[in-house]
């Protein structure tokens, strides 16, 4: 009798010391993770994490600025062409997990990630998939405005536990949003960005990540989706297709045109729009408020890091006329 006591004595201890054990892991794993509201839904996530992949351009910046190297970027196979060379060098040894639009989860996963940060509108679709790899936080990016930059850049911080460090960056930033505001003296002087113009006029509308820090610093968007029906999504931002009629009609104050590998230039180096006899009388051209920037800063790279790229530049070249 005695001995059946024991043996029952030392079955409930040991039950209760692996429920104690057991209670006390799932405290632990508790504790060293983070919850992180998104897009898609709340990810508990690995606080730390350190084995990051990226699937949109924009992420990329963000994660730099925390101290943070992407060990896998969706780059669509095109680097050079897609990624600022200096953001390139910094994460020499990243590996390719194929397109934005469609990345290889096979690649994803060989990388075994503790955090995978997507793009809503890309990844919707395959976020499950992406899940089950590893924890996963889906952000705008692709049709990300300025402040959903912002949004963004303030959630991978949390993710990655380096709040302070962005609250830094983007104090550091609003000053510099101040001091472009300040010198180029916009004064709501009407702008347009132009993108591709090689078939037909394809225009950034007032919503892209671009335009809405265009009237950050002073100048007015010069059309609204509202004026064009065929408006629609352009691949990496939402584009607007414009006739030269309608765009001499709307005759923005400063037009700027995104340049790129694609871009049909003839032997003079400019685009056939621009020997057209219609963009000759517009009020940009007349004045010489055209100006040519690299498409890959100011349309790929949405980031803290990007707007300010494109605020250095709109100091440096883009003085608008005083009103």
């Amino acid at each position: 009798m005695k001995k059946t006591l024991i043996i029952l004595t030392v079955l409930l201890l040991s039950v209760l010391t692996a429920a104690c054990s057991s209670s006390s892991g799932n405290q632990n794993s508790k504790e060293n993770k983070v919850a992180v509201t998104h897009d898609l839904g709340k990810t508990n996530v690995p606080k730390h994490p350190k084995q990051v992949v990226v699937l949109e351009l924009g992420f990329i910046d963000t994660l730099l600025d925390l101290g943070i190297t992407p060990v896998g970027v969706a780059d669509d196979n095109k680097a050079k062409q897609l990624i600022n060379k200096d953001v390139l060098k910094k994460i020499d040894g990243y590996t390719s997990v194929g397109t934005r639009s469609q990345p290889s989860m096979e690649k994803i996963a060989s990388l075994k990630p503790d955090l995978i940060i997507a793009d809503t509108t890309r990844h919707k679709k395959v976020y499950d998939q992406l899940k089950k790899i590893a924890p996963t936080i889906a952000l705008d990016n692709l049709n990300a405005d300025y402040q959903d930059t912002i949004d963004a850049s303030l959630t991978i911080a949390k993710a990655v536990g380096k709040e302070q460090e962005m609250e830094k960056k983007l104090t550091a930033h609003e000053e510099k949003l101040n001091e472009t505001k300040r010198k180029i003296s916009a004064n709501s002087a009407s702008v347009l960005l132009i993108g591709n113009t090689n078939d037909t006029i394809m225009a950034r509308d007032e919503n892209f990540f671009t335009s809405r820090l265009l009237t950050q610093v002073g100048y007015q968007y010069a059309i609204s989706t509202s004026d064009n029906s065929e408006s629609g999504n352009g691949g990496d931002s939402v584009n607007m297709k414009m006739t030269l009629e309608q765009l001499l009609k709307t005759d923005p104050d400063v037009i700027i045109l995104m340049t790129g590998k694609t871009d049909d230039i003839d032997a003079d180096g400019k685009r056939p729009i621009e020997k057209n006899v219609l963009w000759k009388k517009l009020k940009a051209v007349k004045n010489g408020h055209v100006y040519h920037v690299d498409r890959a800063v100011w349309s790929l790279r949405r980031s803290v890091d990007g707007a300010n790229a494109i605020l250095d530049e709109l100091q440096q070249e883009m003085p608008a006329e005083k009103k």
